[in-house]
């Protein structure tokens, strides 16, 4: 993002010319090709190392509301 700043004050400050082509041209196309770089990188992770995730699963036996109700009875 420093360049591409950098590339438009110069752009601005450079007299016509082909530097000034050349300044407008980065602060135009050099955000598009680090958007297009950072989502090839991305990507290029295979599908097989990618983790899943999985709901853990909780089970309560009858026999333990069986125990609790005659716990609270004892009491």
């Amino acid at each position: 993002m420093i360049i591409r700043s950098i590339c438009v004050v110069l752009a601005v400050l450079v007299p016509l010319g082909w530097l000034t082509v050349l300044f407008a041209a980065g602060a135009v196309f050099l955000p598009y090709f680090a958007v297009v770089i950072a989502n090839a990188q991305g990507s290029s992770s295979s599908s097989s190392s990618k983790r899943t995730a999985e709901a853990p699963t909780i089970s309560i036996s009858a026999d333990s509301f069986r125990d609790a109700k005659t716990n609270d009875k004892d009491k």
